[in-house]
C-alpha cells in the first residue's frame, strides 16, 4: 500500500489550545516516520514541518463586502463563527501531492464551510470543540441545555434568551447543503463528543474515531521545592492551580472564584494563576495568590503545575481539556465539573473529583476532597497518564490506521 502523505491544517501552530494540540499530533506523527506536514494562516513556531498556507487572493475583496454588525445577541459564553471566508486557498489543497486533508480549528476565516465541501481529498476532521456539527456556536449553550445540533435549526427552536438574526441556523443551514453527502472521517477527543456528533442531525451515524491529545513526556512528576521558593510560592501551604488561555466564559473562571469563596481554613491555601485571569477578581477570595500571566514555554509549564497540590478545572464543556490532563500527567489530582471530555479526564475520587455541573459548593467539595487526599490521587494520576492510551506513539498509529484504512 502507498504510504499516505497527510497535511494537517490548522489556523495556528500555537497561541490556542487547540493549536497546541495540532502541533503536539504533528510532533507525534513525525516521532512515528510519518509523512506530515502542517499548514496554517500564521505560523507562530520555528518548526520546519510547519508553513504557511497559500493565501486566498480573494480574500480581502470579500473581506470588504462583509457586514461585521452583530447580528444575534445570546447567553451563549462561548464564540461564534458563522463560516463565510476563506483566508487559505483551497485550489492549493487540490493541486497539492497531499492524499489526506486533517482538519483541525478552522475557524477565524481559515477556511468557509462552501470551500471545505470543495475539497476532493480525503478528510479526517479532528474536532477540538463541536463547531463542526453544530451552528455558528463554538459549544451548544449547556447552562440551557440547548439541543439544537441534535432537533436542527428551526424557528420554532430559537433560544428565548437571544434575540436577532438567528445566525446559529443560517450557519446550520449552509453546513447542511454544501456538506450533503460529503464522506468526512471525524476524530472525536472523548467518547461524549463521538456520540453527540453521532446523535447530531449533520453527521447522524457517522464515521468517528476516538482518539486523545498527545502531552508531551516532560509533563511528569518532579520535586519543585527549588522552584517554589523562586516563585515565592510558600511551601506550608496547600497550593491550588488553575490556568487558561481565554479564563472567561466556556472556561468557567466565574465558577472558580465562587468555589474558591465557599473554601475553608483559607489562611493554610494559596492559589497559583497562569493564563489571562485577572489578579483583581481573586481579590474578595481572601486567598494569597501567585498570578504568572501566560505560559509560553511548555517546559515551564509543566514544572509550575509540579507546585500545585490540586489543580482546578471549572470549564462548562471541554472535548478534551488538555490543562487538566497536563496536570494529572505532573501527579496533580484535578477538580472539575463532570462535563464531556473533563469526565473521561477524572477518575472520580480515584485521580480527583467531579463535581456536579456547575455547582460551586461541590466544586469547593472536590478542591478540599483532592488536597486531603493529594498523596493518593497523585500517585493514581500518575499510572493512568502512563497508560498507552495516551503516548504519542499509540495517538500516531491510531491516526496512521485510520489514513490507511481510508
Amino acid at each position: 500500500m502507498a504510504r499516505k502523505k497527510i497535511l494537517i491544517v490548522s489556523y495556528s501552530d500555537a497561541g490556542g489550545g487547540a493549536f497546541i494540540a495540532a502541533k503536539r499530533i504533528l510532533d507525534a506523527m513525525l516521532a512515528a516516520n510519518m509523512d506530515v506536514k502542517m499548514g496554517v494562516v500564521e505560523k507562530r513556531t520555528n518548526s520546519e514541518a510547519v508553513f504557511e498556507l497559500p493565501k486566498n487572493p480573494d480574500f480581502e475583496m470579500q473581506n470588504a463586502k462583509r457586514n461585521r454588525k452583530n447580528l444575534l445577541q445570546t447567553t451563549n459564553p462561548i464564540s461564534h463563527s458563522i463560516g463565510k471566508l476563506s483566508k487559505i486557498d483551497v485550489d492549493y489543497l487540490n493541486q497539492s501531492d497531499f492524499n489526506v486533508i486533517n482538519l483541525h480549528w478552522v475557524a477565524a476565516s481559515t477556511i468557509s464551510i462552501e470551500d471545505i465541501a470543495k475539497i476532493k481529498k480525503t478528510v479526517v476532521w479532528t474536532m477540538h470543540d463541536t463547531w463542526p456539527f453544530c451552528g455558528a456556536e463554538h459549544y451548544p449553550n449547556v447552562l440551557e441545555n440547548d439541543t439544537r445540533f441534535i432537533d436542527g435549526y428551526t424557528k420554532e427552536n430559537f433560544p428565548e434568551t437571544s434575540s436577532g438574526i438567528d445566525i446559529c441556523r443560517i450557519t446550520w443551514i449552509r453546513k447542511k447543503k454544501a456538506w450533503k453527502g460529503k464522506n468526512f472521517h471525524f476524530v472525536a477527543l472523548c467518547n461524549k463528543e463521538k456520540e453527540c456528533l453521532q446523535r447530531s442531525a449533520l453527521f447522524k451515524n457517522n464515521n468517528c474515531t476516538v482518539i486523545p491529545n498527545p502531552i508531551p513526556s516532560f509533563f511528569r512528576k518532579i520535586n519543585a521545592i527549588e522552584l517554589k521558593k523562586y516563585l515565592g510560592i510558600p511551601l506550608g501551604k496547600k497550593i491550588i492551580g488553575f490556568g487558561a488561555i481565554r479564563s472567561g466564559g466556556v472556561k468557567g473562571s466565574d465558577y472558580l472564584i465562587k468555589a474558591l469563596a465557599k473554601l475553608k481554613n483559607k489562611e493554610a491555601l494559596h492559589t497559583v494563576i497562569f493564563g489571562d485571569m485577572q489578579s483583581e477578581l481573586l481579590n474578595n477570595v481572601k486567598i494569597q495568590n501567585t498570578v504568572l500571566g501566560t505560559i509560553f514555554n511548555d517546559k515551564i509549564l509543566a514544572l509550575i503545575y509540579n507546585c500545585m497540590d490540586c489543580f482546578v478545572c471549572p470549564s462548562l464543556i471541554e472535548t478534551f481539556c488538555q490543562t487538566a490532563h497536563e496536570a494529572m500527567h505532573c501527579g496533580v489530582p484535578v477538580a472539575g465539573f463532570d462535563v464531556m471530555g473533563v469526565s473521561e479526564c477524572i477518575e472520580h475520587k480515584k485521580t480527583g473529583y467531579l463535581a456536579k455541573p456547575f455547582d460551586a459548593d461541590d466544586l469547593a467539595r472536590g478542591i478540599e476532597f483532592c488536597l486531603a487526599n493529594q498523596e493518593d490521587l497523585s500517585q493514581r494520576s500518575v499510572e493512568r497518564a502512563n497508560s498507552d492510551y495516551f503516548s504519542a506513539k499509540q495517538i500516531a498509529n491510531n491516526y496512521m490506521d485510520i489514513c490507511k484504512k481510508l
